[in-house]
């Protein structure tokens, strides 16, 4: 008897959770529209997804939550706080990031806008579609879908200044603040989008024009190209946009070194995806015309900041003169996002073959190089609520002579903290930071929950024409959600470390 009712209750199990499945919420199209982001939104239902549906105009991806499908959110916005391996989609919304949120694919908003935070990491891009949405009606078996232009609905001042698109302001010494706008315009009848862009730089006084296009050319593939003047660095890996700038503001440390170029490039990439890994390799083209930008040595100003404004190592640290004149360059690379249980990978390699043509009056042969980058990281539970995480970063290059505006720069609080500021650079880098995360969660603090220590190992250096001599950094790191305070000291060389700042929930 007991056998039978164990049979019964998983039979019943059993019926349940497949009944379950084939409750997933279907999407239909009354109307699908045409362009871009129809095209886009069509690619992702005919693939496997998920569907929530907001509850009281928005729906929550927890951040103890992981999505290994496409998620599309209907009806409301999407307050992302979890980890997506593959695009989240909002139809009738908006899309918010919050701190420590990932997603692995693309950031699309039919109807809304897509709203960064800068201690959040979207690897596939983002798509704002603000001129249609879809009206939304229940159906028999899910949600149908009808086509609707929000271009004549569009009257007041704050929906015109969305049409703008105004982009996410930043700040650091070459540049001050550079603020722009950048619409984006679909093509009727194609899946082809414009993003003309202008930003303005406050301490150049310049206006940089510039233009992206994005083609899908089917539910995998997708041609990007732009073209435009601008600011540019290799050091971004270091630091996030919106830290960067608030330290360079607060405390007139700017992680990166620039230079000013007139850039074109064109891209074809291809994804494959399954329940654990995405990959997305790439081919491509640049030609690029590249100049020195301020400061130089000797500066005597610079944008403002409230410390470190007249300091030659913060906010007047002179910018490493590039060479002058012009790359041509094949690209190839790949992204890749490996997620199981609780363990999250990603790697990013990038391929450069580029000829350097001097300006300098050189009239020799052209400079030919070869360059690889590699930034990668990967992030585990441990014991308990622990957690080990290791970032990597490294360029290799060709022997040669590499034109300077392909170096990489190493030193720093963000970086290695025993030496100075981006003191070492080159065409060879490697860095290493290994980081073991103990929560206190015998104290809990208000909204923000219990602090963290962190036992931290740094290994990197740059150099140029040789492997670099490695520099080390080893301590601790007390942080409380967004502040932390560290101590770390260099062993071989009795250098010792000790600073705040401002850094990422999950570094």
């Amino acid at each position: 008897m007991i056998r039978r009712l164990s049979w019964a209750v998983s039979a019943f199990l059993l019926l349940a959770v497949s009944t379950g499945v084939r409750a997933q919420a279907a999407i239909h199209f009354g109307d699908a529209g045409s362009g871009a982001g129809p095209a886009l939104l069509q690619q992702a239902v005919a693939q496997p997804h998920i569907v929530l549906v907001a509850t009281d105009g928005e729906a929550h991806l927890p951040h103890d939550s992981t999505y290994r499908q496409t998620v599309i959110v209907l009806g409301g916005d999407a307050i992302v706080d979890g980890n997506a391996i593959a695009d989240v989609i909002v139809v009738d919304g908006d899309l918010y990031m919050h701190p420590g949120a990932r997603i692995a694919g693309r950031a699309v908003a039919i109807g809304g806008g897509v709203y960064e935070s800068g201690l959040a990491t979207i690897a596939g891009g983002i798509r704002s579609f603000r001129d249609f949405t879809y009206d939304i009606a229940r159906a028999p078996d899910g949600y149908t879908l009808t086509y609707r232009s929000l271009i004549t609905a569009r009257r007041d001042p704050l929906a015109v200044l969305a049409l703008l698109g105004p982009t996410l302001p930043t700040y650091d010494r070459t540049n001050g603040l550079s603020i722009g706008l950048a619409p984006e315009f679909a093509i009727p009848a194609t899946t082809i989008t414009v993003q003309p862009r202008v930003t303005y730089r406050s301490e150049l006084g310049a206006f940089d024009p510039s233009a992206d296009v994005t083609a899908e050319l089917d539910s995998r593939s997708e041609l990007r190209a732009s073209i435009g003047r601008g600011t540019f660095t290799n050091d971004a890996w270091i630091r996030p946009d919106i830290l960067n700038s608030v330290e360079a503001l607060l405390l007139g440390e700017d992680t990166r070194n620039y230079f000013r170029a007139t850039r074109g490039e064109a891209t074809v990439s291809r994804r494959w995806e399954s329940d654990r890994l995405t990959v997305e390799p790439y081919i491509g083209a640049r030609a690029e015309r590249a100049e020195s930008v301020r400061p130089s040595l000797g500066a005597t100003g610079g944008p403002w900041s409230f410390f470190g404004r007249d300091d030659s190592l913060d906010m007047l640290r002179p910018n490493p003169s590039i060479d002058a004149g012009t790359t041509e360059s094949a690209l190839a690379g790949a992204t890749a996002t490996w997620n199981v249980q609780d363990i999250v990978a990603q790697l990013r390699l990038d391929e450069e073959l580029g000829t350097f043509n001097r300006r300098s009056g050189d009239l020799g042969p052209d400079d030919r190089f070869a360059q690889t980058t590699a930034d990668g990281r990967i992030s585990f539970p441990t014991f308990s609520t622990q957690t080990f995480s290791l970032h990597g970063h490294a360029v290799l290059t060709t022997h040669g002579a590499t034109p300077r505006q392909r170096w990489a720069y190493v030193g720093g609080p963000s970086s290695i903290p025993t030496i100075d500021m981006l003191s070492q650079g080159g065409d060879e880098l490697l860095y290493f930071d290994a980081r073991y995360n103990i929560p206190i969660e015998r104290f809990m603090l208000p909204l923000i929950g219990p602090p963290v220590l962190t036992l931290r190992e740094v290994l990197g250096g740059a150099a140029f024409g040789a492997m670099p001599t490695l520099q080390q950094a080893s301590g601790v790191r007390l942080s409380a959600s967004l502040i932390y305070a560290e101590i770390l000291v260099d062993p071989a060389r009795g250098r010792w470390h000790f600073g705040f700042g401002i850094s990422l929930p999950h570094e």
